[in-house]
């Protein structure tokens, strides 16, 4: 082999060397996002959970922060994003629940370049590890000490469930002076709370209705839930037997049956804090 044919060789080696660590270093960027932006409380403390929260550049309204965290814009609502005030951000990633939008809002966002990750909403423990596997892919961040986590955590819910001797009877309200009360059904994170902690939903529809004077006694709820974000409204719950009277015949309205859901476990469906709250839940049924 003459010289310059060697020296050829070896430049085209280098050549094609370069291009294999560019190439590398091209796909760990892809693979690793350094600019991500969360919507919804429960998809943003599994990308905390991962160890993830340095990628954090901003989150949305529904999310609450750990009180020492890094100080990050909050954008917007993740039912009503703002495209503007998302591309300002200049995120490589926007991770959400399968509620998030709206549609154009995520359109223009892909189109600008911006990889829309979209996960379901979790009713069960079978879907929270699925959506943490997928955010670990996303990420690029190890999952097994939180995965085995959320497991043990789940185990243990279960052997709790198995110990109570009755299911209690759930009703989960929102609930407005004058304007009745509404009840969560299926197919709604508190229903998924009520399971999770071992109690029965009172109501057996879909979604959130209004509930008629009779249906309050008919329903027989031995405790009544609500969000902590109307916690001071309803008095801790004795606001609800003043404004529906008809409830003090019920078994919860006879013993003061009602606790506040953290309402950041309610958001997104289930997450971490949903685990957390639903142990305090079947807590609470056990000693009653």
């Amino acid at each position: 082999m003459t010289f310059s044919k060697a020296r050829a060789r070896k430049r085209f080696l280098s050549d094609f060397l370069s291009a294999v660590a560019l190439l590398c270093i091209g796909n760990i960027a892809v693979a690793a996002p350094e600019r991500v932006i969360t919507t919804g409380h429960s998809v943003t403390e599994l990308v905390l959970a991962l160890g993830a929260g340095d990628s954090l550049i901003a989150v949305d309204s529904s999310t609450r922060l750990p009180a020492d965290f890094k100080k990050v814009p909050v954008v917007g609502y993740y039912r009503q994003l703002p495209v503007e005030g998302l591309l300002a951000q200049n995120p490589q990633v926007l991770i959400g629940g399968e509620h998030m939008g709206p549609p154009n809002t995520l359109t223009l966002l892909q189109n600008s370049g911006v990889k829309i990750v979209r996960l379901p909403e979790a009713q069960d423990g079978k879907q929270l590890i699925a959506n943490i596997a997928r955010l670990s892919e996303v990420l690029e961040r190890p999952a097994d000490s939180v995965t085995k986590y959320v497991e043990h955590q789940l185990q243990s819910l279960n052997s709790a469930r198995a110990s109570l001797l009755v299911a209690p009877r759930i009703l989960f309200v929102r609930a407005q002076e004058g304007r009745g009360l509404k009840a969560a059904g299926t197919d709604t994170s508190p229903d998924s709370l009520i399971r999770m902690a071992g109690g029965v939903n009172a109501v057996a529809f879909s979604g959130y209705k209004q509930l008629s004077d009779e249906a309050l006694i008919e329903l027989r709820p031995d405790w009544i839930l609500f969000s902590s974000d109307q916690e001071a409204q309803l008095k801790g719950g004795t606001a609800l037997l003043e404004w529906q009277p008809l409830l003090k015949l019920t078994p919860a309205g006879k013993n003061g049956a009602f606790f506040s859901v953290d309402g950041f476990a309610l958001l997104g469906g289930m997450g971490l804090a949903s685990l957390n709250e639903a142990r305090k839940l079947n807590e609470k049924f056990a000693r009653n």
